[in-house]
């Protein structure tokens, strides 16, 4: 018997209260009635679990709010439960993708950065999600292995953005990120990046709940229906680094998906993310730090740009007058005076600024050419002139720009880079149709005639193909995403079509006044990219005997001024740029996402 039993069983029957004289081994009743007297035994009480004290729960909460590993970061059941711990790829299988992504595919994306001695016990611990996703991103030459990665990112982003099993933060933008920068190469998929515009939304999503996308000291400190203020831990100087890239990496893709594909910019420019450019590039902590701000500043012109095609009256009649020139010279002007005060150390190696630099540029011949609505007057032929030599030099650089690359880096690419490749494509097409086409630009601007021919857009496309074949995977079973070959080979048909079909109008006499007067640059070459437009290869895997061309030497980062070596006559009259009729919704090549639809995998 133990001092917490008082009362005996039978007077607990009884419901009667228990007293006993001091020394007494039974109780005073049971004494008195002659009745058993005992005791049960007493339980051993179980000692409640600890609560939470209020300051681990405020630690907990700021660690979450951070976007940080707290002091244990990945518990065990993360790691036994990840990609590696369910035996769907090997340690050192994580290590060798790990390295290949940090050297090949980092640097086309600056706005997920790792140091360059990252290792797999690190981030697999630290950053679960982030370390799944650039796994899933880096397989090239396995389909099963890329499927099943895939599907473990699908439930991870599952969890911590719609079932919310696990809190969003910081690293879950930057896993998000990942997976969208490289959204192209999904495993067997029929279309483009059907998910795109899902993973980008929850990406935004979680930047605006955890306001990353406003300064610290503007955040929210106290909600509206709180009492008391709630004070949050000053950031580490990486970590408010990292939000920042974050951001901006949001915003870049939202731009650029949004603008080219006539989406709605759900995450444009604003003041913050000038100020965020601006901070990473005076505090850099690696050398891409300085390119995230000409590429935030590049953004920015282009929504200006896009602004143009988008408002109502900003291309209707009262456009085509001095106002529409005014606003074409000063977009012009700006992306020259740009371009001249780019760095060569910054743009000497990056494609990423290179292409997004000459994409905005040709994006303001569509915007100028393509997007201008019937009603519209004919601009005067100069200045139509003048638009078109703008496009096809700045098309030109482009190209010249991507020769330069090492053979399979188009795998490698970002997502930016590869929609930018396939929308410059295009538009080069169609800005090398409209230079042959009109035979009065012909008479009146024979320059336009000579960057056509320098542009020589049938070698490009010969050369575009020839590189994606060079590094398409000979196993069927390897492959691990759409194969753009057969996008390339039916643009290639398509414009080698409509090419031949107008060069071939130009009839006898033309061959005649070539050969009086012969041309020592264009029309003394021979092969797919002469300008009578000989068709390519039967054979698309037979490589041209001039690629690949002579590497040229390095470039001034800049366009150089349409105005130089082409001087057009000042006069009223007006082409009559007749729209192409071939040159249909129904013929688009971007139609269906660059996918043909109709082609086998």
């Amino acid at each position: 018997m133990t001092a917490r039993v008082k009362t005996c069983e039978t007077c607990a029957t009884g419901k009667i209260r228990c007293l006993r004289s001091p020394g007494a081994a039974i109780c005073d009743r049971c004494a008195r009635l002659n009745k058993p007297c005992y005791f049960r035994p007493s339980r051993v009480r179980q000692t409640a679990p600890k609560k939470e004290t209020r300051l681990e729960s405020l630690e907990r909460r700021i660690d979450r709010l951070l976007g940080q590993p707290s002091q244990s970061h990945a518990s065990p059941e993360e790691t036994t439960g990840d990609a590696i711990g369910k035996d769907i790829l090997s340690l050192d299988d994580a290590a060798a993708l790990l390295d290949y992504y940090l050297q090949y595919m980092m640097p086309h994306f600056p706005f997920v950065a790792l140091p360059e001695r990252t290792t797999v016990g690190e981030l697999r611990e630290q950053k679960p999600f982030l370390f799944l996703a650039i796994l899933s991103v880096s397989v090239m030459d396995d389909r099963a292995l890329k499927r099943a990665l895939d599907d473990e990112v699908k439930t991870a982003t599952a969890e911590r953005t719609v079932l919310l099993d696990k809190p969003a933060s910081l690293e879950t933008v930057q896993g998000l990120l990942v997976v969208l920068a490289w959204s192209q190469h999904q495993a067997s998929r029929r279309s483009g990046p059907q998910n795109f515009s899902t993973y980008l939304h929850l990406a935004i999503g979680v930047v605006v709940d955890l306001e990353l996308d406003r300064p610290v000291e503007v955040r929210k400190s106290t909600a509206r229906m709180n009492v008391h203020e709630t004070r949050s831990e000053p950031r580490p100087p990486a970590v408010l680094k990292a939000e920042k890239r974050a951001v901006l990496g949001c915003s870049l893709l939202s731009s650029c998906f949004g603008i080219i594909t006539q989406r709605k910019v759900t995450l444009p420019w604003n003041a913050h993310m000038e100020r965020f450019a601006i901070e990473l590039a005076q505090d850099p902590d690696h050398d891409s730090d300085q390119a995230i701000m000409h590429l935030v500043r590049l953004q920015h012109i282009f929504e200006e740009m896009d602004k143009i095609s988008t408002e109502p009256d900003s291309l209707d009649t009262s456009m085509s007058g001095p106002a529409f020139q005014r606003t074409f010279r000063t977009f012009k002007s700006q992306l020259q005076d740009y371009a001249n005060q780019v760095s060569q150390q910054v743009a000497g190696s990056n494609f990423l600024l290179s292409s997004q630099l000459h994409t905005v540029s040709l994006y303001l011949c569509q915007v100028s050419l393509f997007d201008r609505m019937p009603t519209s007057s004919q601009l005067p032929s100069t200045f139509r002139a003048e638009i078109l030599g703008h496009g096809l030099i700045a098309a030109k650089a482009f190209f010249d720009s991507l020769t330069l690359l090492p053979m399979g880096t188009e795998r490698r690419m970002s997502y930016s880079e590869w929609l930018q490749s396939g929308f410059s494509l295009i538009l080069a097409c169609k800005l090398s149709l409209m230079a042959v086409s009109d035979e009065t630009l012909r008479a009146n601007h024979p320059q336009i005639q000579s960057l056509c021919n320098d542009l020589d857009m049938p070698q490009v496309l010969r050369m575009c193909v020839v590189r994606q074949q060079s590094q398409q995977s000979r196993s069927e079973a390897c492959r691990t995403g759409f194969d753009y070959t057969g996008w390339l080979q039916y643009v290639e048909e398509w414009f080698g079509r409509h090419y031949h079909g107008y060069t071939s109008r130009q009839g006898a006499g033309s061959v005649d006044a070539a050969s009086e007067v012969p041309d020592t640059s264009a029309a003394s070459r021979t092969g797919p990219g002469t300008v009578a437009g000989i068709p390519a290869p039967a054979n698309p895997n037979t490589i041209p005997v001039n690629y690949p061309p002579p590497a040229p030497a390095p470039a001034p980062f800049g366009m150089n001024d349409v105005s130089s070596g082409l001087d057009l006559p000042v006069t009223d009259d007006m082409l009559p740029w007749t729209s192409f009729p071939e040159l249909m919704i129904a013929e688009n090549p971007l139609f269906g996402w660059m996918d043909l639809g109709l082609m086998p995998m």
